[in-house]
């Protein structure tokens, strides 16, 4: 009798782990390139992974937004599972990451101006700015973008000014880098801060209708007509964004994934939240190629994306929306070839104040938690300057960045 009261207990005992197991739900984190701001890319893209749960029984789906910087950190931290970025962003980290492209994205609804789920760049300037009418006006002006690596944010619009004889590493002012998300560059424009701007298609129109901006106080330059295609335009289309995984998911995983977002039609509840018409296979990337490779061939040596993710594995910061300063980019010089062993940086390399804060701090040996403090910022707002740091310098680690910026540092 004994022994039957003990195995009906370890029964019951194994049955309450059992219970217990199956409320352990698994958390995939989703990646999302926040190019509208936090905020946005949530509301926007949560309702999509919830309904792609049932596709993975047990699995609850997190959309994570990101930076630019924050997508490298995240993906050299195992912090996510899945990616969903624009092509040129893709295809600059694909090997490195080890990411799978799974769907992509059609952005056509039957309410909305119609882009043939494409997507290109607009460059503009305030409507009563008549010095500049056309891109060669650009040379000697300061031109607002995203940063040097964002696809839609600057490389496709840069790619358009290189072939129409504009190097903007040589031939602009300055290229003045605002970060996420794209309002503060139509803002910047607007107020006069720069001459002119860039931002991904379909924004300036999204901008008028939010009342951020009136359409009459910007003009477009290089203003293209596509078939198919209804916002503002001045560059090549780029096919839309993909959603890609790590190899931490599973290929049966992968493919459920898949296959339930392409069955989400355009009237799920989950799409028409998001604003887009549903998804469809992965599209070739050769026109992506082809334009990066433009972009490429024109930057001045040592300041290619490759360059800046040659530290890919290195702890960099990540998941700060904003740029708080803006970002002088430095131009119109060659990177020094170097031969020998990293010299000290060459007074050229541009530091905004709080960088040049930064650096000194890190350069007496303080920690970010000590930086943060002295500055009276954000542990992460540290870590954001840092990197840029060590972008910049081209640098792997921080005593590389401090060797690289001797120069700086004593003065």
């Amino acid at each position: 009798m004994l022994r039957l009261a003990l195995a009906i207990l370890l029964a019951l005992a194994g049955h309450a782990a059992a219970a217990d197991g199956e409320g352990d739900r698994a958390v995939r984190k989703v990646g999302i390139l926040a190019y509208r701001g936090d905020e946005a890319a949530i509301a926007r893209w949560q309702p999509t992974f919830d309904a792609v749960e049932a596709a993975a029984p047990g699995t609850d789906f997190q959309v994570v937004p990101l930076s630019l910087d924050g997508v490298r950190s995240a993906l050299s931290r195992g912090e996510i599972d899945y990616l969903f970025t624009n092509p040129g962003h893709l295809y600059r980290m694909v090997e490195r990451a080890r990411l799978f492209p799974m769907v992509s994205l059609r952005s056509d609804r039957d309410d909305d101006p119609q882009t043939g789920n494409r997507f290109g760049a607009v460059i503009f300037v305030r409507a009563d700015n008549d010095a500049i009418r056309t891109l060669a006006d650009l040379k000697g002006r300061r031109l607002a973008a995203i940063a040097p690596d964002a696809f839609g944010g600057f490389e496709v619009a840069a790619a358009t000014l290189v072939r129409n004889g504009v190097d903007p590493w040589r031939d602009l002012d300055s290229v003045v880098f605002l970060g996420f998300p794209h309002d503060g560059v139509i803002e910047a424009v607007v107020n006069g801060t720069v001459d002119a701007g860039t931002v991904r298609t379909g924004l300036l129109e999204g901008a008028v209708k939010a009342g951020k901006v009136e359409a009459y106080q910007l003009r477009i330059l290089n203003p293209l007509r596509v078939p198919g295609f209804a916002p503002a335009l001045s560059t090549d289309l780029m096919p839309e964004w993909i959603l890609s995984s790590t190899a931490t998911v599973s290929e049966p995983e992968r493919r459920a994934v898949a296959m339930a977002l392409l069955g989400l039609q355009g009237d799920h509840p989950a799409v028409e939240a998001g604003g887009y018409g549903g998804w469809t296979t992965v599209p070739s990337d050769a026109a992506v190629r082809k334009l990066l490779q433009t972009v490429d061939a024109a930057r001045p040596s040592g300041d290619t994306p490759a360059a800046a993710l040659s530290g890919f594995l290195a702890v960099v910061a990540g998941g700060v929306p904003v740029v708080i300063a803006m970002l002088i980019y430095w131009r119109s010089r060659q990177a020094p070839q170097r031969t020998g062993p990293p010299q000290a940086a060459a007074p050229d390399v541009h530091l905004t104040p709080r960088e040049r804060e930064i650096l000194q701090l890190v350069g007496h040996g303080k920690t970010t938690k000590e930086i943060a403090r002295d500055l009276g910022i954000s542990p992460k707002t540290v870590e954001f300057h840092r990197s840029h740091l060590m972008r910049k310098f081209e640098a792997h680690n921080m005593a590389e960045l401090v060797r690289k910026a001797g120069g700086m540092l004593a003065a």
